[in-house]
């Protein structure tokens, strides 16, 4: 089941939104043109991410300065994982499936 999240002509660079689909809880992000969906909480001790800081591709946690790679969540310095979910759009709608 397709979930809307946001209209694509809302998004902007530095855009940080919590959003929940269920129980889910996930943060989109849009830098530098390109959009990503994760979990919104940090894997280490569950600090949310919506004021995290993005640089050179690299997100970094604001609670205890953890950085990991938006390419690919994982941690860049402790054996931690950011789940990543894909974004889909339906129209003017950009959102995500989380069918099984």
């Amino acid at each position: 089941m397709f979930h809307r999240l946001i209209r694509t002509l809302d998004l902007y660079d530095g855009l940080r939104l919590p959003v929940k689909v269920g129980r889910l809880e996930l943060l989109l992000i849009h830098e530098e043109g390109e959009t990503r969906l994760m979990q919104r909480r940090c894997p280490h001790a569950d600090f949310p991410l919506d004021r995290c800081t993005i640089s050179h591709g690299e997100l970094r946690c604001p609670g205890h300065g953890l950085t990991f790679s938006l390419r690919s969540g994982r941690c860049l310095s402790a054996s931690y994982q950011l789940e990543q979910y894909r974004v889909d759009y339906d129209g003017p709608w950009l959102g995500v499936d989380l069918s099984p």
